[in-house]
């Protein structure tokens, strides 16, 4: 009974550590507005980590400033395939600074250059904050190389603008959860479940 408790511990500590859930911009310094209209704007950027995106949305802050009932999110693959995509109004769930919808889960992977964007098919304003501009993105310790990146027109993949600065347009925004347990967790749990089996012959 003690082993069982014990491995069951092992198994609530493993589970815990694997459920991480957080967001990838967390917060913007030293922003500048700008107005797109009818374009994909937003950011690319990398993993650190193996990540799972369960939502996307926009800083809530878009439909402050702009009277719209709804913008649309799309995340894209390094070779541009839409993976996922939804539609944030202002009655989206409000997590932090952002609105949120649930999507199908997406895994994201290190060495891979993923976009994210939003679009409004008209006039719209966003705070974007670059290197260029002086501004500073806060972002998840998952997340790096974030670029702000846009699109020529409708709803494609953002592409890193000339230069590619650092920084973001400060619209779309997504959560993630799922972070991969270190091997030795893993090991742990293994070995728990072999002194498990031994203990049952």
């Amino acid at each position: 009974m003690k082993i069982l408790l014990s491995l069951a511990a092992l198994v609530a500590a493993v589970t815990a550590f694997a459920q991480g859930t957080s967001q990838a911009i967390l917060g913007y310094t030293n922003s500048v507005s700008v107005r797109i209209d009818s374009i994909t704007a937003g950011w690319t950027f990398e993993p650190a980590t193996p990540l799972t995106v369960t939502n996307l949305g926009c800083f809530a802050k878009v439909f402050n400033d702009n009277p719209v009932p709804s913008v649309r999110i799309g995340l894209w693959a390094p070779n541009g395939s839409l993976l996922a995509s939804s539609t944030i109004t202002p009655g989206s769930t409000l997590f932090d600074q952002s609105r949120y919808e649930s999507i199908a889960p997406v895994q994201v992977f290190p060495g891979q250059t993923y976009a994210l964007g939003l679009l409004y098919f008209g006039d719209l304003g966003l705070d974007v904050a670059n290197s260029f501009a002086g501004g500073a993105v806060q972002v998840s310790p998952e997340i790096k190389s974030l670029t702000v990146a846009s699109g020529t027109g409708g709803f494609t993949a953002p592409l890193p603008e000339t230069g590619s600065p650092i920084g973001a347009y400060l619209g779309p925004n997504f959560r993630y959860d799922g972070r991969v347990p270190e091997p030795s967790s893993w090991l742990l749990l293994g070995l728990g479940g072999l002194l498990l089996a031994a203990r049952r012959k």
